[in-house]
């Protein structure tokens, strides 16, 4: 068994003082996927979409090159297990780095592909934390209608109860819901049905980027922010009652998580609603953003603000994120208070801000 894990005071002085190394990174593995969702951001009539995907041996580099504070990457795409290699590509960050935890952003379209996976994967390292985001948005037949692939629906089910049958404890399946206008109408509906009928008892949810503060039409915004708000207010309902257990209430770590995720939600409304700055973003600083091709960007959001090309220093990702360029992404960020509903930067903008952390702190206290 391989075991690397960043120290936590290297961690801490990063998050809460220097800022200079990241703490977790979103690894687009490819932008080839079998779905084509209303939705998505991918450009797929583009040719030049699916050229250039970093090689194994890119990746082995990248992985030897990721600082001291790295506790979470985050695999997707595209699809990423469209990448037959992607479980070489995780033993690689395991093998590598200091990450703890590995989240798995899937349509679960290739069920056999992505169980084989977590078996695999928790042999190499049964201390690395395995969460598999599956993404269901409706009900059955309209899911597979928005994302446009038969029986995609069933797979997502099959695969997300296998995984819970592989019963060990570093293996956490999640179904997540985005709210879009085209589900928002409905989402009380789709959550009984997703909880009650399917017995899903993993649920997050999350806000269609598109429709955040770049794209907010009033009709749409008032509806979509309606059922977003309901659909947290169940989520954290369903928790009290033990029928939704997202992290383990009764350990220290998964209390600040279901805390966390509570600060989140209610930091999302405010800035989808009223479009208002709230606290600095940490985007470039503590997490950042791989694209499939090798390219370094603070976040999904800052299109026209690159990093640089990992290719271009040989993969050394710390030689980008310590350099100038990032250093003048940095200030543009802080200058312009820069704001969105990005829910992963949200998250890591929480641990990193010293105005959440008596409110996270109080999550000890209670279990939601």
């Amino acid at each position: 068994m391989i075991t690397y894990k960043a120290n936590f005071f290297d961690v801490a002085k990063n998050v809460y003082f220097k800022k200079n190394s990241p703490v977790s990174l979103i690894h687009f593995l490819t932008n080839r996927c079998n779905a084509r969702c209303s939705f998505c951001f991918i450009d797929f009539d583009n040719p030049n979409t699916f050229k250039g995907e970093l090689t194994i041996s890119e990746i082995e580099k990248l992985t030897k090159n990721l600082g001291n504070s790295l506790i979470n990457v985050n695999f997707t795409g595209g699809e990423p297990f469209a990448r037959k290699d992607i479980t070489d590509i995780a033993k690689l960050y395991i093998k590598n780095s200091t990450i703890q935890s590995l989240y798995i952003t899937t349509n679960a379209s290739l069920p056999e592909r992505i169980i084989n996976f977590a078996k695999e994967i928790n042999e190499y390292d049964k201390n690395i934390e395995l969460c598999f985001q599956i993404s269901i948005d409706d009900m059955p037949e309209k899911h597979n209608k928005v994302r446009k692939l038969d029986n995609l629906f069933e797979n997502c089910l099959f695969t997300y109860r296998e995984l819970k049958k592989l019963n060990k404890k570093n293996i956490n399946p999640v179904v997540s819901i985005t709210v879009t206008h085209e589900n928002c109408e409905n989402i009380e509906e789709i959550f009984h049905y997703f909880t009650d009928t399917c017995k899903i008892d993993s649920l997050k949810c999350c806000l269609v980027r598109d429709e955040g503060v770049y794209s907010r039409p009033k009709d749409k915004v008032d509806k979509i922010i309606v059922a977003y708000d309901l659909l947290t207010n169940k989520i954290l309902d369903y928790q009290k009652k033990n029928k939704i257990i997202n992290y383990n209430s009764n350990s220290i770590q998964g209390r600040i998580n279901n805390k966390k995720d509570r600060i989140s939600w209610n930091l999302v409304k405010r800035i989808y609603s009223n479009n208002e700055y709230i606290s600095p973003c940490h985007a470039s600083s503590l997490f950042g953003i791989i694209t499939a091709d090798g390219k370094l960007y603070p976040c999904e959001i800052l299109e026209d603000k690159m990093i640089g090309s990992l290719r271009d220093v040989n993969m050394d990702l710390m030689k980008l994120w310590n350099g100038q360029n990032n250093q003048d992404i940095k200030n543009h960020i802080l200058s312009t208070k820069c704001k969105c509903t990005y829910e992963c930067g949200l998250s890591f903008n929480i641990l990193g801000n010293w105005r959440y952390q008596l409110n996270l702190l109080s999550g000890l206290l209670s279990k939601y």
